[in-house]
């Protein structure tokens, strides 16, 4: 038709060897495309062994990172010397040196482990556990066998006696018995300390005996028999809480004994219906700390905080208190050679300071910060922390213990045996009082008292008011609780 395009057809070609490539279809023309990289999964670097390693090993080094910032603004990690930061610091070392062993190994791979479990492989699982925990239970009990035939305590660490002390090879000097120790001279020291020290196995020298307190020093300060407040309350707490649940352990302010304590009810009481709980390194319902945190205001802690220490999976209200108190103005002298978490304005030279030194036209007290595990507190100042702390404990209807620090010193065996026996606790036949325990090795509590040192400051009158000025101990007579000083036997200074 007219209309109609016409079209010009390819002539056909022919190859050289006659064939029409007419045809042969043409291939299609391919769009270009840039190559795309393939990956080598043998080669890759994210699926290497060593680059996982070294990635899990940042990984640790931020959390660890973390872990000590962490602790450090909660105040639990704090480098303090006092006698009360000695435990928690050593549990907190053996936790990360745990975490780092278990990471250690986790590099080890395909390595055999040591041990050989093969007699578990026909087990169910809970057969597994319920061996694996005896097995532990006896190397733990093999452990602590070991260490108290030494003459060392099993949770504290053990360091060798320097170069030139104790005997040749330098290891410490074995203690001696309580039978050998009472066959010796005592060089004059008064009968009531000589007990006590025998109790402890401390060796008294004629050095020693002459530093050594009266008796009569003793009675002067805080009378001659313990002061122990609560024990109508036992009865209804064994009443109220099983034999298997219950526990006890102390509360109180920095520098008050809580570790003195905790070591005293370990050594020598023991809940024999607790062992089936397996709570404690020991099994006998003596705990380190309350759950809360022992240095914690219980109104504002209990049944609100968990402490990081011993205080997971208890339940708070089966736990029976022992609340320990000091004598203010010792206290306040404590304090000044171990802070901890309370902030205040002072020098070594000018402590307490419960009057601003720097301000002389007019009495103004130095005001103190308090970090506690939920809140920090202020507080007009070290005296008005200590009324409020203690006034708080004195409101609370639950049952509760309360003694004092100087009656651990002074009448170890019978605080100690009331506070086991208010548990439904089997009190030992011979008393231990372990005379390292407020100052383990390695620095832990180094310059913190032990038994012979407490004993020292504590029973001399006058160290109760070192660094007091006049200032200080008016404002001292016009703000103490009067009441808190008479209930507990603490008497004013003249």
């Amino acid at each position: 038709p007219p209309n109609m395009r016409q079209v010009r057809r390819p002539s056909p070609s022919y190859d050289s060897d006659g064939s029409n490539q007419c045809n042969s279809p043409t291939p299609p023309r391919r769009r270009h495309r840039s190559p795309v990289p393939t990956t080598n999964q043998t080669g890759s670097v994210i699926t290497s062994r060593t680059f996982q390693k070294l990635l899990f090993l940042l990984f640790l080094i931020v959390l660890f990172d973390l872990v000590y910032v962490w602790d450090y603004f909660s105040g639990l990690d704090e480098n303090s010397d006092g006698p009360e930061a000695g435990l928690h610091n050593l549990q907190e070392s053996r936790r990360l040196g745990n975490l780092y062993q278990q990471f250690s190994s986790g590099l080890q791979l395909g390595k055999p482990s040591s041990t050989s479990h093969a007699y578990l492989d026909n087990f169910s699982d809970a057969e597994k556990i319920e061996a694996l925990e005896h097995e532990v239970d006896a190397w733990r009990k093999k452990y602590e066998d070991a260490m108290v035939k030494s003459g060392e305590n099993p949770y504290l660490p053990f360091t060798p006696i320097p170069p030139n002390q104790g005997n040749d090879d330098g290891m410490r000097k074995p203690k001696k018995s309580r039978a050998e120790l009472e066959s010796e001279e005592t060089y004059g020291a008064d009968e009531h300390i000589v007990k006590i020290l025998h109790s402890a196995n401390v060796e008294i020298d004629k050095e020693l005996a002459e530093q050594l307190p009266t008796w009569d020093d003793v009675v002067s300060l805080y009378g001659d028999k313990p002061i122990i407040h609560g024990l109508e309350m036992c009865e209804p707490y064994r009443q109220a809480v099983k034999p298997e649940d219950r526990m006890t352990g102390p509360a109180g302010m920095f520098n008050t004994g809580t570790n003195l304590l905790f070591e005293l009810l370990k050594s020598n009481c023991d809940i024999r219906a607790a062992h089936t709980k397996r709570r404690e390194p020991r099994q006998n319902g003596m705990r380190w700390q309350v759950p809360w945190g022992k240095h914690n205001p219980p109104t504002t802690h209990r049944f609100r905080n968990v402490a990081k220490a011993w205080g997971k999976g208890i339940k708070q209200d089966d736990f029976m208190p022992v609340v320990l108190i000091k004598d203010p103005y010792s206290w306040m002298g404590s304090q000044c050679r171990h802070k901890y978490t309370t902030f205040w304005g002072h020098d070594d030279e000018h402590c307490p300071n419960l009057i601003r030194w720097k301000v002389e036209d007019h009495d103004e007290p130095s005001e103190v910060r308090v970090k506690y595990a939920l809140q920090m507190k202020l507080y007009e100042s070290l005296l008005d922390m200590w009324n409020h702390w203690y006034e708080e404990w004195e409101e609370q209807t639950f049952p509760h213990l309360t003694t004092r620090f100087e009656d651990l010193l002074f009448h170890g065996e019978e605080v100690t045996r009331s506070a086991c026996e208010c548990v439904g606790g089997v009190f030992t036949d011979n008393f231990e009082y372990v005379e390292d325990s407020a100052k383990p090795a390695r620095g832990i509590h180094k310059g913190a008292n032990g038994l012979v040192k407490a004993m020292l400051q504590y029973g001399d009158p006058k160290k109760r008011l070192n660094g007091f000025t006049d200032r200080d101990r008016w404002y001292a007579s016009k703000t103490v609780d009067t009441e808190l000083m008479r209930k507990y036997g603490y008497l004013a200074p003249p």
